[in-house]
């Protein structure tokens, strides 16, 4: 009954708002819904700080461009033709531009995993796009092994984590400020709403009379929709798994494993796509993985997927590892028994 009064009361009273920034309130301006509310302004409505990279708005044209480079790596047409950000990579040989979870406050690598599959996405090793635009964190937890100081402002900042991004992960170059630009313009356009997050029905209907919470009641609430989504992904480095813990696929569920090799080898490793090792989907393939399963080099799936490879003279096309944040153990072994079963078709 309460439920069926909220929302009587949302579309009788259309209470649908907009936000003014600056003095942090309320406004009946539009008729925005609540679920259509930006994320970012819900936050500092509820007293929260402006993150570093802000935007109040988005130019579209600029954010197509930022598609665009995404994309392609560089803009082919128009006044600003630019070269190849990187003549190896683009984002989306590691990024996915949608979301990874039914749950946006989620990064169980099992639960990423059931959402790829279910919406027929790649299961890749970078954090997707999706809602990059609202995270406060970036290059977490070990990539600081990896990468030591060029990291040090990136962490905290979005534009700063882009250039990372180009010139070292990407083994290209620094992007010019009409690239970074459109690409935060981009970043901007995709953020989240709260139609993105789980908001509880109490959560939304003290929204609705946000102006009657106190200061304490809007903190509360702020903590409350900030723990409704991701501001940073964890990034755990793994060591490679002993042999003693190898299964070799035994209890592995070759139909996940499947799903993997298709979307995570393959995606890459399709006649050569990304990079200078060609796989198929055929036996051959196959047995080039399970001929060095025991040992500890780049051709076994244990090693390669938890140390990934470096750039190099003559090899800038390396292989990111998959954190444990990214794939699971039990994830390796599911992909070793669909090699099992593929070595034998």
């Amino acid at each position: 009954m309460n439920k069926i009064l909220f929302f009587c009361t949302i579309a009788f009273l259309i209470l649908l708002f907009s936000f003014s920034i600056e003095r942090g309130e309320w406004t009946s301006v539009n008729e925005n819904t609540l679920d259509e509310m930006s994320l970012d302004e819900v936050r500092m409505a509820l007293g929260g700080e402006k993150s570093e990279h802000y935007m109040a708005d988005y130019n579209p044209e600029k954010a197509r461009i930022g598609l665009e480079l995404i994309l392609n790596g560089k803009r082919k047409k128009g006044l600003f033709k630019s070269k190849a950000i990187s003549s190896y990579f683009v984002c989306t040989d590691c990024h996915n531009l949608n979301a990874e979870f039914s749950d946006a406050a989620d990064q169980n690598p099992v639960d990423r995993l059931d959402y790829a599959r279910k919406n027929k996405i790649p299961f890749l090793p970078g954090s997707t796009f999706w809602g990059i635009y609202n995270r406060k964190t970036f290059y977490n937890d070990d990539y600081v092994k990896k990468y030591g100081e060029l990291i040090d402002k990136a962490k905290n900042s979005l534009p700063a984590s882009i250039q990372v991004c180009a010139k070292y992960c990407s083994s290209g170059r620094n992007l010019k400020d009409w690239e970074l630009e459109a690409i935060m313009h981009y970043f901007k356009q995709t953020e989240l709403h709260l139609k993105d997050i789980r908001l509880t029905f109490d959560q939304k209907q003290s929204l609705a009379n946000l102006q009657k919470l106190s200061t304490e009641e809007k903190k509360e609430l702020l903590k409350e929709i900030e723990s409704k989504y991701t501001s940073g992904y964890s990034a755990h480095f793994m060591e490679t798994m002993p042999r003693d813990d190898r299964k070799y696929g035994a209890g592995g569920d070759a139909e996940k494993g499947k799903y993997i090799y298709d979307n995570s080898c393959l995606f890459c490793h399709l006649d050569g796509r990304v990079t200078y090792l060609k796989l198929d989907n055929d036996k051959l393939s196959a047995k080039l993985f399970l001929k060095n399963k025991t040992n500890y080099s780049d051709l076994s799936i244990y090693q390669i997927i938890r140390q990934g490879t470096y750039a190099m003279p003559g090899r800038n096309q390396y292989m990111p590892r998959f954190t444990k944040d990214k794939m699971s153990d039990q994830q390796i072994e599911d992909l070793m028994a669909y090699l099992n079963q593929l070595a034998e078709k």
